[in-house]
C-alpha cells in the first residue's frame, strides 16, 4: 500500500488553520528581498508552532492546542483563474515524477502466487492534494479560509514608522468595509491587527529601532506589536559565501524554504514537455487496435494501422490504409474513447480553451517568476539566530495576539447566540424548538439554483453558528465545533440550503474524527451525504473532491480500504482526466491494502489509471501505471494482455525518449522466461536490433553524423575510413545485451606468469592469478602480513597514507580507494557476460573503453597535468594516434556466447604514461547467430595468456593500425594499440601491408549494431553509523579507477629444489633465486610469513658454511668432553625477516641466489606456508611506496620423533661451601619414535594431490646426534647416559634420559644465550650458528594475538591502578622462583631408503621448559573432554570451597631439610623424657626477601590452615606423640638466595618410630618484618612438604 507522509489527523490539521493577511510597506519588503524572499515566504516555514498553546472555551475550560499551523498570505492575493489552477495541478503532478525501480522505495507483498513490488508512497498524489487545497476557490458557505487577522509590517528604516502603520491599518479597513472587491474575504468585521517592526541588523540603527518599538508598545499594547530583527549576517560574509555558487551561498545553514516555494519546472523547455498540460495531440502513439490472426498462427500484437512497424515514427491515421487488410479482424481497444463525445464535454473543452487564451500572459509570468526563484538562493543574510527570532515571532503572534482574539470572538459569538435565543446560558443547553423560530426576516429571498445553497445575512443565527463552529475547529476545540455543526446542519437541511448543509455534514464528521473519543462513533454517512450533495445537488465537484480526499484518509486510517476505494471510484468522471487518474490509482492501492488483497482489481484499476494519465498528458505516470500492472499479468499465460502492456510500455518510453526503457520493454519477449522458439527469438532479436539501429541513427542525425553523400549510413558512422584516418564524432549507444555481471568484475594489477608454476626442480612464486579465486579470509591473511612488513619498514608504525596492496580486485576486496598500477605493465580486466537468450550472441571487436588524464608525478603532492582528458570512446580527428600512444588496448576479434551461457572475457590494457585511468565499460558490435548454428563450440576461443602464435599458425585476419585496402565493419576501433587479439590471442604488431580482414563466419547475423555497456559497480552497503543502518547507503567502488604510477622494480622469485614432503622437524637446504624484471633498482627486500619458524635465510652463517654440502656446522671434540659451551646473541624473531641481498640492492635485470633452510612443522599433515615478499624502489615513487609478491607453499609433514621433558628441583637444603648442588635442577628427557605410525591430520581441510608419506619401511631408526641446552642461566650435564655413545631409537621405541642443570658461574649478558652441547656423535654440532640456532630462536616465536572488535580503544583505556600494579609486580617476583628459562634441542638423523637410493636426513626438535614440575611436549596435547554434569530438577546445595592459597607456583618459594640422627637410644626407666636435637635448614629459592613462618604444632590454627591447603600432602601414619620443646613457632626473614640453619629440640616419652618432617612452613613477602611482627598467615603460602624423615627411638634399659 502506498502510504502518505502524513497521518490522517496530521493531514486534516495541516489542511485547516487560521488564515492571516500580511500587509507590508515597500521598505519592509526591501529588507526581506535581500534574501530573495517576501515577508510571507520568509516566515512561512516557522508558522507551525512546535510547543503547546492554550485557549479557553465559553465555559472557561482550558483546551490544549498542538501543532497549530498559521496560514499567512499577502492581503492582495487573488484566487487563480480556472485555467491557471488546472496548470498548477498538472505541474504539481508532472514535477513529482516516480523514481526508477532501482532507486525507489517499494513495498513487497505476496498474495498467493503473486510477488508484487508496489510503490511505498505516491508523492505526486500528495502534491496534487496539497495544491488542490491551495487553489480551491473561497466560498460563502464556510469561513475556514477567511482571514482572521492582519499583520502590518514596517521597516525600522522608514522615516515615520508609526505613520506608516496608521496608513496600512486604514488601507486594510477600507479594503474590508468600503471596497467592492470579491477577494479577500474576512472572518469578522473587526479584524485583529498585529504590528511588526522589522529591523535590518546589518544596516539599521539598533537604538532607533528600540525607540520606535517603545512607541509601538505604548500605542498598540505589549501584546499587539513585535520587533523582528533579521539579516544578522554581514554583507561581506554573505558575499564570500556567494562566491562558491548557488550550492554554497547559504554555507552550512539549513534551507527551510525549499519545501514551501514553488519549484522550478525543470522540464518546461525539455523535448518531452508534452507530458504536462492538457494538449492531447500525439494520441495516435497510444496503441488502440489489437489484430487477431488465424488460430493456428497464435496471437500477436501489431502496431496501430497507421504505422507499418513499431520502428516507424508516429503518423496520422489513414482510413485508406485501414481498408487494405479486410481479412484481419480488428478489435477496438477496451479503453478507447468513443468518437461521439458528449455535448457537455465539448462545451467544457471550449470553455477551457477560452480560459487558456485569456490567461496566457498570467501563466507566462507565473512560470518566469518560478524560474527566477529556482535559480537564486534563499536566506543568504539570515543566521540561525534569525531563524529563532522568526520562530519566536510566530509563537508570540499566535499565543499573545491571535489566540486571545479568537478566544474573545468565540465568547462573543456564543453570547450573541445565547442572547438571540433569549437564554442566560450557553446555547448548548437549548432545545430544538428554541432554534426553530422564524428566520425569514434574517434570510434573503430565494434559494440559489446553481449550487443549492441559501443566502443568509451576516447577522443571521445560522451564519453566527457556522462561524462559531469554524473558529472552534481551527483552534482544535472539536467538541464545541461538532455541537455547532450538528445544530447548524439541521437548520440548513430544513431551509434546503444544500451547500451549507453539505459543508456542515463534512465538518461535523471531521470534528468527530479529530476528537478521537471512543464514546462517539465516526459518522461515515455524513461524508457520503456531503459528497452526494456537493456533486449531484450543488454541481460543485471541487468541494466534492475535497470531501473525498478528507474522507478517504479517515477511512484508510480506520482500515476501511474497501469503502475508501469505492469513494475514489465514484469521484472519477470525464470532466478531469488527471483527477480521475489519481483517484483510480489510489483506489487500486486500496485494493492491495485489504486483509485479503485483491491484486487483479489492483491491476485493472492501474490500467485504467494509466489510460487516464495518458489522456491527461502525464506520460511518465502512464508508463509507471502500466509497469505496475505488468507484475500481475506477467507470466500468467495471458499472452494478449501481456504483449499489449509490453507494447504500450515500449511506446510510452519511446515517446518519452527513454530509449533504454523502450528497448527493455521490447526485450521482454526475448528474456529467458520466454516460451518462444529459437527461430521466433531470432526474429525478435533482428527486430530489436533494427529498432536499436533506428534509434542510433536518430541520435546520430541529431549529432550531425551524416555521410558524405547525404545519406544516413550506419556503416559510415560506426566504422573508420582508414585511408582518411578520420572518424565521425559520436558517442556509442548503450546496449542491453548480453548481461554483464558487474559485481563479478575483477581487475588484476600484476602480470600473470606465462610459464608453468613448477618446472623440473624450479618452483616459481604463485603470485595472484585470475584462475585462483580470492576469498575474504585469504585476502585478510595477506593484508595482515603486509601490515607487519610495513610496520617493520617504518619503525613499528603504519604511515598515515598507507593502504594495503590488493593485486586482484573483486567483490571480496576493499575497493573504496583507487588502485595503483605501474606504467608499462599489463592491466587485466575480467568481465563476465551472460546470454539470457536461447540463441547465440556474437560480440565482435570487443575492447575496453576508457578515459585517461596524463599526469606527471613530481614527488609527494606534486602533479603536472600534461594533456586534457584522452578517451577511446569518442575519438575525434587528430586524437586517434594520441590515444594509441598513451594506452595499448587489446581487441578481441570475436567472442561467441552460446545459448544461455555465462562466460568471462579477459581484456588487457598496457598504460604507457603516468596519470589517472577510468575504465568506463566495454564496446562491441552486437549481432545474433543463426538458430541452425547453436552447436558452435566456444572452445576454440583461447585464453588470454596463451603464447603468441608462430608465423605458420598465425590467423589470416590480423587487425592493425596500418592502412587497409577498403573499409570494413570489423575494422579495429580507433585508439587501440597493436595488442589486437583474434580469437582472444595476443598478436604482435606486424609490418608491411596487412592482409584483408577475414569474412565473418556463417553463424554471424548480418544485422548488428555498434554500442557499449558501462561497467557500473555498486559499492558495499554502509552500516557503520545509525543513519547508514536506518537507510540504504552504498559506498564507492573504485576498482575501475586505477592510477598509473611511474616505473617500479618488479620481483620474480623462484625456489630451487623446494621440498614438498618433510618429516616433522626435518631440516633441508634450498636455494631462492630473486630476479628484478623491472626498470628500477630494488632494495629493502623482506619476507613476511605467518610461519616464520618454517624457514631461515641465516642469522649467524659462517662464510665456510655457504659452500659446505652439510647442513650443520661441526666442531672437533677435545678428548672425552661432551661438548663446549658456546654463547650467541639472542635474536628476537618476528613475522618479518630481512633477505640478505648482496649490497642490499638488486639492479634491473639482475639475479641473486641465496640459500634458505626449511624445517618441517612439528604437527603432521598438510600445511600452507605463506610468503609475502616486500620490497621498495631505490628511487622513491610518489604513488607507490612499496610492492609485494605473494607465494603459498604446500608442504606435507609426517611424524618423526616426539620428545617430552620435565624440570624438577632438588629438595635438599644444605649449608656448605658448595652451593651448586643447592641450585641445581634435574631434567628428565624422553624420546619416542613415531614415524611408523601413520598420523594423517584429520583437521586439515586442504584437498591436494597426495604426497609420498615418509614412514613405515622407509625409515627404520633415528639416531640422536646431540642434545643441546639453550639458556641464559643454566648449563647442562648428563647423569644417566654417557657422552659419545650411539643413541638409536627404532620404530615404536622410546628412551629416557636424565640431565642435571646447574646455574652459570659467570652470568652472561642480557642479550646473550649459552648453548651447552651433550654430544653423542664423533663431531660436535655448533648449535649457536645457522641453522640450528635460527630454528631454536624461531621455536620461541609466539604469534601476537589478533585485536578483538570488543577490545577497548587505547584512548578509552583507564590508567592502571598503582596498588594493583604493585601487587602484580610482587606476585611476579614470587613466581620467579619457579621459572626455569631452559630450552632443549635434540638434533637427530635418519637413513631413508627410496627409489632413488638411500640418503641421510637430519633434523632437530625443540622444547622450552618454563616452570618447574610442568611437563612439556613437542606434540600438542589433546584437550581434555569435559563431562557435562547430569541434569537435575532439584536445586543442589552448593558446597563451600576452601579459599586457601592453593597456588602451585607459590608453594615452591623455599625448600627445607630436617637433619637429625637416624636412631636415638634412651633409658626410659630412669628418665621418662628423651630430648633429641634437630637441625632445620631453610633455603630461599626466590629472588626477593621472604618472611618465613615455621609451625610445628599440628593442633594449632596454623595446622588447620595446612589441612585446607591443596598442596598439603597427608603424612603417613607414624607415631606423632612427641613434643617440640624449642622452636615450636618461629618467624624470621630470609634474604634472596639465603640459607639459614635453625636448632630445634624434640621430646619423646616412649620408644617408637617418629616422622620429624611433619612441620608446616609458610612463606611470603616480608621485607622489613621481624620475628616479633604479627603477620596474617592467610597472606602466606604453604610450602611443599618433604618426604617423611623417620627417626627410631629405642629403650636402652
Amino acid at each position: 500500500m502506498a502510504k502518505c507522509s502524513q497521518t490522517a489527523r496530521e493531514f486534516i490539521q495541516n489542511a485547516f488553520g487560521p488564515a492571516v493577511a500580511v500587509q507590508c510597506s515597500p521598505d519592509a519588503e526591501q529588507v526581506c528581498q535581500k534574501n530573495n524572499l517576501s515577508f510571507v515566504e520568509m516566515v512561512r516555514p516557522f508558522c507551525k508552532l512546535t510547543t503547546e498553546a492554550h485557549v479557553r472555551d465559553p465555559t472557561n475550560q482550558v483546551h490544549v492546542i498542538h501543532n497549530l499551523r498559521i496560514i499567512m498570505s499577502e492581503m492582495d492575493t487573488q484566487q487563480p483563474v480556472p485555467a491557471m489552477a488546472r496548470k498548477m495541478l498538472n505541474d504539481a503532478v508532472s514535477n513529482t515524477q516516480p523514481q526508477t525501480v532501482e532507486g525507489s522505495r517499494a513495498d513487497f507483498i505476496t498474495v498467493g502466487e503473486y510477488n508484487l513490488q508496489l510503490n511505498s508512497s505516491t508523492p505526486w498524489f500528495e502534491a496534487y492534494r496539497d495544491t488542490f487545497l491551495q487553489v480551491l476557490p473561497l466560498s460563502d458557505h464556510e469561513y475556514l479560509r477567511h482571514l482572521v487577522a492582519c499583520v502590518c509590517v514596517v521597516s525600522s528604516k522608514h522615516t515615520d514608522p508609526m505613520a506608516e502603520f496608521t496608513r496600512l491599518s486604514q488601507q486594510q479597513h477600507e479594503l474590508q468595509h468600503t471596497s467592492q472587491a470579491k477577494y479577500p474575504k474576512w472572518f469578522t468585521p473587526n479584524t485583529y491587527k498585529y504590528y511588526v517592526l522589522i529591523h535590518d541588523v546589518a544596516e539599521g540603527d539598533d537604538s532607533r529601532a528600540e525607540e520606535v518599538f517603545k512607541g509601538m508598545k505604548s500605542s498598540y499594547g505589549q501584546n499587539g506589536c513585535h520587533l523582528l530583527k533579521v539579516n544578522s549576517r554581514p554583507l561581506s560574509s554573505a558575499k564570500e559565501n556567494s562566491a562558491g555558487g548557488p550550492e554554497t551561498m547559504t554555507g552550512n545553514l539549513p534551507d527551510p524554504w525549499s519545501q514551501f516555494l514553488n519549484k522550478k519546472d525543470v522540464e518546461h523547455d525539455s523535448p518531452d514537455s508534452g507530458q504536462s498540460g492538457h494538449s492531447t495531440e500525439n494520441t495516435d502513439t497510444f496503441p488502440d487496435k489489437v489484430t487477431e490472426t488465424e488460430p493456428d498462427q497464435g496471437v500477436t500484437v501489431t502496431p496501430p494501422p497507421e504505422t507499418n512497424s513499431v520502428h516507424d515514427p508516429p503518423a496520422e491515421a489513414s482510413s485508406e490504409e485501414e481498408q487494405k487488410e479486410p481479412e484481419a479482424e480488428v478489435i477496438s481497444h477496451p479503453l478507447e474513447q468513443s468518437d461521439d463525445e458528449p455535448e457537455l464535454s465539448r462545451s467544457r473543452a471550449e470553455t477551457e480553451d477560452s480560459y487558456n487564451a485569456n490567461s496566457t500572459d498570467t501563466m507566462n509570468q507565473l512560470n518566469e517568476a518560478a524560474r527566477r526563484k529556482g535559480n537564486v538562493p534563499h536566506g543568504l543574510y539570515l543566521t540561525l539566530s534569525d531563524h529563532d527570532r522568526l520562530r519566536i515571532f510566530a509563537h508570540e503572534f499566535a499565543v499573545r495576539g491571535l489566540l486571545p482574539h479568537i478566544e474573545r470572538t468565540i465568547r462573543l459569538l456564543n453570547e450573541q447566540l445565547a442572547s438571540r435565543k433569549g437564554l442566560h446560558r450557553s446555547f448548548f443547553s437549548a432545545t430544538k424548538k428554541w432554534f426553530g423560530g422564524s428566520k425569514q426576516a434574517e434570510k434573503g429571498s430565494g434559494v440559489q439554483t446553481n449550487n443549492g445553497g441559501g443566502i443568509y445575512s451576516e447577522a443571521s443565527a445560522e451564519v453566527q453558528l457556522r462561524k462559531l463552529g469554524d473558529l472552534c475547529f481551527l483552534v482544535q476545540m472539536y467538541d464545541l465545533a461538532y455541537t455547532s455543526y450538528h445544530t447548524a446542519k439541521r437548520d440548513y437541511t430544513n431551509d434546503h440550503a444544500w451547500m451549507h448543509a453539505a459543508g456542515s455534514l463534512e465538518m461535523a464528521a471531521l470534528s468527530v474524527f479529530m476528537q478521537g473519543s471512543p464514546q462517539r462513533q465516526y459518522p461515515s454517512h455524513y461524508m457520503d451525504s456531503a459528497i452526494q450533495m456537493y456533486n449531484q445537488t450543488c454541481k460543485n465537484p471541487q468541494f466534492a473532491t475535497r470531501t473525498t480526499l478528507l474522507s478517504t484518509e479517515i477511512l484508510k486510517s480506520m482500515s476501511l480500504f474497501g469503502d475508501a476505494a469505492m469513494q475514489f471510484i465514484k469521484m472519477t468522471s470525464e470532466d478531469s482526466d488527471l483527477r480521475s487518474a489519481l483517484l483510480l490509482e489510489q483506489a487500486a492501492h486500496c485494493f492491495t491494502s485489504m486483509k485479503m488483497p485483491m491484486v487483479r482489481k489492483y491491476a485493472f484499476h492501474m490500467i485504467l489509471a494509466g489510460h487516464r494519465f495518458s489522456k491527461a498528458g502525464q506520460r511518465k505516470h502512464a508508463l509507471r501505471s502500466y509497469s505496475q500492472a505488468m507484475q500481475i499479468y506477467k507470466g500468467k499465460s495471458w499472452t494478449l494482455a501481456e504483449d499489449h502492456i509490453n507494447f504500450t510500455i515500449g511506446r510510452q518510453s519511446f515517446n518519452l525518449k527513454q530509449l533504454e526503457n523502450a528497448v527493455s520493454a521490447f526485450r521482454h519477449l526475448l528474456i529467458n522466461e520466454s516460451k518462444q522458439t529459437p527461430n521466433q527469438q531470432t526474429a525478435f532479436l533482428r527486430e530489436y536490433l533494427f529498432v536499436f539501429k533506428a534509434i542510433t541513427a536518430k541520435t546520430r542525425t541529431s549529432n550531425g553524423g551524416m555521410a558524405e553523400d547525404g545519406t544516413d549510413d550506419e556503416e559510415h558512422w560506426l566504422t573508420t575510413s582508414v585511408n582518411e584516418g578520420t572518424m565521425v564524432p559520436g558517442t556509442l549507444p548503450q546496449l542491453p545485451l548480453p548481461y554483464i555481471r558487474s559485481a563479478d568484475t575483477r581487475v588484476l594489477l600484476c602480470q600473470e606468469s606465462q610459464f608453468p608454476t613448477t618446472t623440473g626442480s624450479r618452483t616459481r612464486a604463485t603470485s595472484v592469478s585470475l584462475e585462483q579465486p580470492l576469498d575474504r579470509p585469504t585476502l585478510q591473511k595477506w593484508i595482515e602480513l603486509e601490515d607487519l612488513a610495513v610496520r617493520v619498514a617504518n619503525d613499528g608504525s603504519l604511515p598515515a597514507s598507507y593502504r594495503p596492496t590488493v593485486q586482484c580486485l573483486g567483490k571480496c576486496s576493499n575497493n573504496s580507494h583507487r588502485p595503483v598500477c605501474v606504467v608499462g605493465e599489463t592491466l587485466t580486466v575480467e568481465v563476465v557476460f551472460s546470454n539470457p537468450l536461447r540463441i547465440p550472441l556474437v560480440l565482435s571487436d570487443l575492447l575496453l573503453i576508457w578515459r585517461f588524464v596524463p599526469i606527471k608525478y613530481m614527488g609527494p603532492g606534486g602533479e603536472d597535468k600534461q594533456h586534457d582528458m584522452i578517451t577511446n570512446e569518442n575519438i575525434e580527428p587528430g586524437k586517434m594516434s594520441l590515444a594509441g600512444e598513451v594506452l595499448h588496448t587489446q581487441v578481441i576479434k570475436e567472442f561467441v556466447l552460446a545459448a544461455q551461457e555465462t562466460k568471462p572475457a579477459q581484456l588487457i590494457l598496457v598504460p604507457q604514461q603516468t596519470g589517472e585511468l577510468r575504465i568506463l565499460g566495454v564496446a562491441y558490435s552486437l549481432g545474433g547467430g543463426s538458430s541452425q548454428h547453436q552447436h558452435v563450440s566456444t572452445s576454440g576461443i583461447a585464453g588470454l595468456h596463451t603464447p603468441p602464435p608462430s608465423p605458420q599458425t598465425q590467423p589470416p585476419s590480423v587487425v592493425t593500425q596500418q592502412p587497409m585496402l577498403s573499409p570494413s565493419p570489423t575494422v579495429t576501433p580507433p585508439g587501440t594499440s597493436p595488442l589486437t587479439s583474434s580469437s582472444n590471442q595476443l598478436v604482435p604488431p606486424t609490418t608491411g601491408s596487412p592482409k584483408p580482414p577475414a569474412k565473418k563466419p556463417s553463424y554471424i547475423s548480418s544485422v548488428y549494431v555498434r554500442g557499449k555497456q558501462e561497467l557500473e559497480i555498486q559499492g558495499p552497503r554502509l552500516n557503520s553509523t545509525k543513519q547508514e543502518r536506518c537507510s540504504t547507503i552504498y559506498g564507492s567502488d573504485r576498482r575501475l579507477d586505477p592510477i598509473v604510477a611511474p616505473p617500479m622494480p618488479l620481483l620474480e622469485v623462484s625456489f630451487l629444489n623446494f621440498p614438498t614432503a618433510l618429516l616433522c622437524g626435518e631440516v633441508q637446504q634450498t636455494l631462492v633465486e630473486f630476479t628484478n624484471t623491472g626498470k628500477c633498482v630494488l632494495h629493502r627486500l623482506r619476507v613476511a610469513s605467518s610461519n616464520p619458524e618454517f624457514f631461515s635465510f641465516g642469522i649467524t652463517q659462517p662464510e665456510e658454511q655457504r659452500t659446505s654440502k652439510y647442513i650443520y656446522k661441526t666442531l672437533p671434540l677435545d678428548g672425552d668432553e661432551c661438548g663446549k659451551a658456546l654463547s650467541a646473541k639472542m635474536c628476537n624473531v618476528t613475522n618479518v625477516i630481512d633477505v640478505p641481498l648482496p649490497d642490499g640492492t638488486l639492479a634491473p635485470g639482475a639475479t641473486a641466489c641465496l640459500p634458505m633452510w626449511v624445517r618441517g612443522v612439528s604437527t603432521s599433515g598438510v600445511h600452507e606456508i605463506d610468503f609475502l615478499f616486500y620490497y621498495e624502489s631505490l628511487d622513491k615513487s610518489p604513488k607507490m611506496s612499496h610492492r609485494v609478491l605473494h607465494h603459498t607453499a604446500v608442504v606435507q609433514t609426517s611424524n618423526s620423533l616426539c620428545i617430552r621433558a620435565e624440570a624438577q628441583r632438588s629438595r635438599l637444603a644444605q649449608v656448605s661451601a658448595h652451593q651448586d648442588d643447592t641450585n641445581c635442577l634435574v631434567i628428565n628427557l624422553g624420546m619416542e619414535n613415531l614415524n611408523q605410525i601413520n598420523s594423517w591430520n584429520p583437521l586439515s581441510t586442504i584437498q591436494l594431490t597426495p604426497f609420498p608419506l615418509i614412514h613405515d619401511s622407509n625409515i627404520t631408526e633415528f639416531t640422536i646426534l646431540q642434545v643441546s641446552a639453550a639458556s641464559p642461566v643454566w648449563t647442562l650435564t648428563p647423569i644417566s647416559t654417557q657422552c659419545n655413545i650411539d643413541m638409536r631409537i627404532n620404530g615404536k621405541e622410546s628412551i629416557l634420559m636424565c640431565f642435571k642443570a646447574q646455574k652459570l658461574k659467570t652470568p652472561c649478558a642480557e642479550d646473550e644465550v649459552v648453548f651447552t652441547n651433550i654430544v653423542y656423535n664423533k663431531e660436535q654440532i655448533d648449535s649457536s650458528v645457522t641453522p640450528c640456532s635460527d630454528f631454536y630462536f624461531r621455536s620461541l616465536y609466539v604469534a601476537p594475538p589478533r585485536p578483538s572488535p570488543s577490545d577497548p580503544s587505547p584512548a578509552l583505556e583507564q590508567p592502571p591502578d598503582e596498588a594493583k600494579v604493585a601487587e602484580d609486580q610482587s606476585k611476579a617476583e614470587l613466581e620467579a622462583a619457579t621459572k626455569v628459562q631452559l630450552s632443549l634441542m635434540v638434533i637427530w638423523k635418519a637413513f631413508v631408503v627410496d627409489d632413488t637410493g638411500s640418503h641421510v636426513i637430519t633434523g632437530q626438535h625443540h622444547l622450552t621448559l618454563d616452570r618447574l614440575d610442568k611437563p612439556a611436549s613437542s606434540l600438542a596435547e589433546p584437550e581434555p573432554v569435559v563431562e557435562q554434569p547430569p541434569i537435575t530438577f532439584t536445586k543442589q546445595e552448593e558446597t563451600a570451597v576452601d579459599q586457601g592459597t592453593g597456588d602451585e607456583n607459590l608453594s615452591q618459594l623455599v625448600k627445607y631439610t630436617v637433619n637429625h640422627p637416624k636412631e636415638s637410644k634412651h633409658t626410659f626407666n630412669t628418665d621418662r623424657l628423651c630430648v633429641v636435637g634437630v637441625t632445620l635448614v631453610v633455603h630461599n629459592c626466590s629472588g626477593c626477601e621472604l618472611y618465613i613462618q615455621v609451625e610445628t604444632d599440628p593442633t594449632s590454627q596454623n595446622g588447620a590452615l595446612m589441612l585446607k591447603s591443596p598442596v598439603h600432602q597427608p603424612a603417613i601414619s607414624y607415631l606423632n606423640t612427641f613434643t617440640w620443646i624449642s622452636g615450636a613457632a618461629l618467624g624470621f626473614t630470609l634474604a634472596a638466595g639465603e640459607t639459614r640453619q635453625l636448632t630445634m629440640e624434640a621430646c619423646f616419652c616412649r620408644p617408637g618410630v617418629y616422622n620429624l618432617s611433619n612441620i608446616n612452613i609458610f612463606a611470603g613477602r616480608g621485607a622489613g618484618k621481624g620475628a616479633d611482627v604479627q603477620v596474617n598467615l592467610e597472606e602466606l603460602a604453604l610450602q611443599r612438604q618433604n618426604a617423611p624423615s623417620l627417626m627410631v627411638v629405642s629403650n636402652s634399659g
